[in-house]
C-alpha cells in the first residue's frame, strides 16, 4: 500500500499544531497588501497625496502603486528619502498590519520594489508606533538596479544586522506597537540636490514569519512518515 496517505496525515497534524499554537494576534503575520483595486491609502513622502495605483505593470504585470518624488531638496550624507507611507493614521490598508508584532511572531516584511533612477539605490525602512516614535530604521542589504523590480526584504528579528537604529528606543518598545512604515532611499552624492523627479514603485508588500515554521514542521513531518515506512 502507498504509504503517502500516511505522510498527508503527518503533515496535516503538523500544520493543525501549528495553528493552535499560534497566538491570536499573529493574524498580522498574514497581512499583505497587493493594491488589487486601488492604493490602499498608502501615501507619498509628504504623506499628503495618495500614491498613484496602476492596474497592470508590476511584478508578472500585477497591480502595484506609486511614489513620485523630487530629489533637489536631499543633500548628499544627508537622511534618507522617505518616499512611501503607510500610517495608522490614515489608515492605510484599514490597519491591518498595526499592532505587537513582538506577539504576533513577526520576523521579517518583503515587497517588490521598482526605481527610474540613473543609479542603484540601497533600500531604506522605518517601523514605528502611530505617534511615530520611537521607530527602528532598516537598510537593505544591496542595491536596487533602475528600472528592475526586485524583492526587498528586512529581518526583524532582535539583533538583526537589517536593523540598524532604535531612534531612541528599544526593540521591545518599538516592535510591541507598530503603527507607522515608511520606505525610502539612501540617495546617491551624485543625485543629490538635482532637479530629477524620481518614481519609486511598490508591489507585494507581505509580513512574514522566517524561516517559515510551516516549512519546518512539513519536513519534520514527511521525515517521521520516512522512519515509519
Amino acid at each position: 500500500m502507498s504509504p503517502l496517505p500516511h505522510v498527508v496525515r503527518v503533515l496535516a497534524s503538523s500544520l493543525f499544531a501549528l495553528v493552535v499554537a499560534v497566538p491570536a494576534s499573529a493574524d498580522i503575520v498574514g497581512f499583505s497588501e497587493t493594491f488589487a483595486t486601488n492604493s490602499a491609502n498608502w501615501r507619498n513622502a509628504t504623506g499628503v497625496t495618495a500614491l498613484s495605483w496602476f492596474a497592470n505593470g508590476g511584478p508578472l504585470d500585477s497591480t502595484y502603486a506609486s511614489s513620485l518624488f523630487n530629489l533637489s531638496t536631499t543633500t548628499a550624507g544627508g537622511f534618507p528619502a522617505t518616499v512611501i507611507r503607510a500610517h495608522a493614521s490614515y489608515p492605510s490598508s484599514a490597519g491591518a498590519y498595526v499592532g505587537n508584532w513582538i506577539t504576533a511572531g513577526v520576523t521579517e516584511v518583503s515587497f517588490d520594489f521598482r526605481h527610474n533612477l540613473s543609479e542603484s539605490i540601497v533600500i531604506t525602512g522605518r517601523f514605528a508606533s502611530a505617534a511615530n516614535f520611537p521607530g527602528a530604521s532598516t537598510v537593505s542589504s544591496f542595491a536596487v538596479a533602475s528600472g528592475v523590480w526586485t524583492r526587498v526584504s528586512y529581518n526583524l528579528t532582535a539583533g538583526s544586522s537589517d536593523i540598524v537604529s532604535f531612534g531612541g528606543g528599544t526593540y521591545e518598545s518599538v516592535f510591541s506597537n507598530i503603527g507607522n512604515m515608511q520606505f525610502g532611499f539612501s540617495v546617491p552624492a551624485t543625485l543629490a540636490g538635482q532637479n530629477i523627479d524620481g518614481t519609486f514603485d511598490i508591489a507585494n508588500f507581505q509580513i512574514i514569519p522566517a524561516p517559515s515554521a510551516i516549512s519546518m514542521l512539513m519536513v519534520a513531518g514527511l521525515s517521521r512518515a520516512r522512519r515509519r515506512r
